[in-house]
């Protein structure tokens, strides 16, 4: 495969070697050392380059996703390995019996774009195949969402090239991403709050009226709240707290529990079955977490004829009133757990109030 030619020139007389490297499927490429040492070792490193593009191209897509599933997202917490899972069974549908090393770029943005126009079902059904007038059955993805599924991609082949060898180039680098709005902040009125809690009393499930008074209370994710345990629970008067171990981004935080939520957590704890070590336990009996309420979440939306809301709202609810109530930014981030205040400024308009009362003091006492 390789061929190495020695030459003298004739002008002044120096040796050079000149190195050849030809394989099927691959540009020919060739280099001149004017050491044969070096010209060997070139070779040798252009052949074992070429050894692994084969096997990565001959490698289906497919069995490099299963071998990152296996080494890399074992390690990974449950919340981040089961969205990465299901952008790459994605991807995997797409690319399944391609050649590794033979996605390119142009093929990537295909599958972008295609991500962009998509419209998947969302949720379950029920109610025997019907779905409330509230409940989105189907939607567009979000250009976050369609970020989020190249990220894991672009990890993917991260793995790939630093790690494992397979490939010399990241196609994913070189594809544009979406640009990405700060996001909607929808959130209950008061009279909208007063609705949906009297509604999710009447409901058919008891525990939802208090899920939606502890998301409003403490701006906790929908999927901290359904996966806590009694064991994240402390009830020691001033230090009443939850305990989030296992949060989106990975920080563990602690929320106060307040007011309503706090009496009902003791009231519960009271009665609680001693085979149950979640606080939202499955309505069969078994010890674990119930993610299925969806329907009476919606059936309680529809009752209270409040439109265009999800259940993730509720946490933006929860900083709105923060915000309505004074609270920085710092310190709405740090309820909600945020990293970075990109995030928490869209609440930012709804403390304009306070901002002006406290510049019109300062006004007012400076005579300007």
């Amino acid at each position: 495969m390789a061929s190495i030619q020695r030459i003298k020139s004739s002008i002044t007389g120096r040796i050079s070697f000149r190195v050849q490297v030809r394989r099927t499927g691959f540009p020919s490429q060739s280099l001149t050392f004017p050491v044969q040492v070096e010209a060997k070792r070139w070779a040798k490193h252009v052949e074992a380059r070429i050894r692994r593009e084969r096997y990565a191209i001959l490698t289906p897509f497919a069995n490099v996703v299963e071998r990152y599933r296996k080494e890399v997202l074992a390690d990974l917490t449950e919340s981040a390995r089961r969205g990465r899972e299901l952008h790459l069974a994605w991807w995997t549908r797409r690319f399944r019996n391609r050649g590794f090393a033979a996605i390119d770029q142009v093929e990537i943005a295909k599958g972008r774009d295609a991500l962009a126009l998509e419209k998947p079902l969302s949720g379950n059904r029920f109610n025997g195949g019907r779905r409330p007038k509230t409940y989105p059955s189907r939607h567009v993805r979000s250009p976050a969402t369609v970020n989020r599924y190249l990220a894991s991609l672009s990890h993917l082949f991260t793995v790939a090239m630093h790690e494992w060898n397979l490939v010399e180039r990241h196609p994913v680098r070189e594809v544009k991403r979406h640009s990405e709005p700060l996001g909607r902040a929808r959130f209950l009125t008061d009279s909208e709050r007063r609705q949906l809690l009297a509604h999710c009393k009447k409901s058919r499930w008891p525990q939802l009226y208090f899920l939606v008074l502890l998301a409003i209370s403490t701006g906790a994710r929908r999927s901290e709240l359904i996966k806590l345990k009694w064991s994240d629970i402390t009830l020691s008067g001033r230090r009443s707290e939850i305990h989030v171990s296992e949060s989106k981004n990975g920080d563990a935080r602690f929320l106060p529990l307040i007011g309503h939520s706090l009496a009902i957590v003791r009231a519960m704890k009271r009665r609680r079955p001693p085979a149950t070590s979640y606080l939202f336990p499955a309505p069969n009996g078994s010890d674990r977490p119930y993610r299925g309420f969806d329907k009476h979440w919606y059936e309680a939306l529809d009752a209270a004829g409040i439109l265009d809301f999800r259940f993730h709202d509720l946490r933006h609810t929860c900083a709105s009133y923060l915000a309505g109530d004074g609270a920085s930014l710092l310190e709405i981030a740090d309820v909600l757990g945020h990293r970075s205040l990109r995030m928490t400024l869209r609440y930012t308009h709804l403390g304009t109030g306070h901002k002006r009362t406290r510049l019109t003091r300062m006004v007012q006492g400076r005579g300007l």
